[in-house]
């Protein structure tokens, strides 16, 4: 279905549909264990969210990342995944989930997670969820 009429130059709705789109995709896809699949969809919501024009509030406000790292962790690429949530971090520097989620990927290939283990129990300190990934 077209629905680039719905797009101006202050709002790009079809950009915003697909994000959400490949959200959801990654979202089934994770939850049919098919994590190569998955991968592929929260990739593509990274690159079009990447691509949103800057505005604050931000048009898609969830960093994307959060999932497309979760799911490579999944895939058994904490590597990939590591990649991922330090990407995340240059973006937003004291995002506990990121951190929380490279924290994972770095373990993952048993490398030492104290400095950003530091940095997480600093921002997370007053926090009121207990994370069990780098995004619900």
């Amino acid at each position: 279905t077209d629905v680039t009429f719905l797009d101006t130059i202050y709002y790009p709705a079809t950009m915003l549909l697909s994000i959400a789109d490949e959200l959801i995709l990654g979202e089934i896809s994770m939850a049919e264990e098919n994590f190569d699949d998955a991968v592929a969809h929260f990739q593509v919501a990274v690159n079009t969210q990447d691509k949103l024009p800057y505005t604050e509030p931000p048009f898609w406000y969830y960093p994307t990342r959060h999932s497309l790292g979760k799911a490579l962790l999944s895939a058994g690429d904490a590597a990939g995944a590591e990649e991922v949530y330090r990407a995340d971090l240059i973006q937003y520097r004291r995002n506990g989930w990121s951190m929380y989620g490279l924290i994972q990927a770095l373990k993952a290939q048993d490398k030492d997670a104290t400095e950003i283990q530091e940095r997480f129990d600093k921002v997370w300190a007053q926090a009121d969820v207990t994370l069990t990934a780098s995004r619900f």
